[in-house]
């Protein structure tokens, strides 16, 4: 094992990658509801669509597949490995939750996660977990606290 910092320096989030129902329901969903917006779409050689990017930030994305018809990956219950859900920070999670309500989606009250974040969450129409969480700064959520290690240990990516 070589000396210095670990494993891959710098990196990022990019995209995270789900296959849809429907497809156009879902970009439908994420840009009216979430605010998202499409990026761009690629066809295979014959035409037919190969995925969509909807974009959530500068270089953040989630990228749709089409053909989802056989059942859930989230089926498999609460102790199967694997994927749960999509996390996205919020800066007021009661005003995106407000937001959400006004567009429909039935909206309870949100609560503090293991983590110290006040976090709520919502189902896309495939049935994929997204997390809302207010990271807080002030309120030393052990995520924030974690950012605040890792900024002081790579202040090349800070931002």
């Amino acid at each position: 094992m070589s000396e210095g910092k670990p494993g891959i320096r710098p990196v990022r989030f990019n995209h995270v990658g789900f296959r849809c129902k429907d497809i156009e329901a879902s970009i439908k969903w994420y840009e009216e509801v979430l605010g998202f917006r499409e990026a761009f779409r690629t066809h295979k050689p014959d035409g037919d669509l190969a995925l969509v990017y909807v974009q959530f930030g500068p270089d953040q994305f989630i990228e749709f597949f089409p053909g989802g018809h056989d059942g859930h990956v989230g089926e498999a219950g609460e102790t199967a490995s694997g994927y749960r859900h999509l996390c996205i920070t919020v800066p007021d999670l009661r005003g995106a939750l407000a937001t959400l309500k006004a567009k429909g989606l039935e909206v309870k009250e949100p609560w503090v996660g293991l983590s110290g974040a006040l976090i709520y969450f919502i189902d896309d129409p495939d049935g994929n977990k997204i997390e809302l969480a207010e990271l807080n700064a002030e309120s030393k959520t052990r995520q924030a606290e974690a950012r605040a290690r890792w900024v002081a240990e790579y202040p090349e990516e800070g931002h």
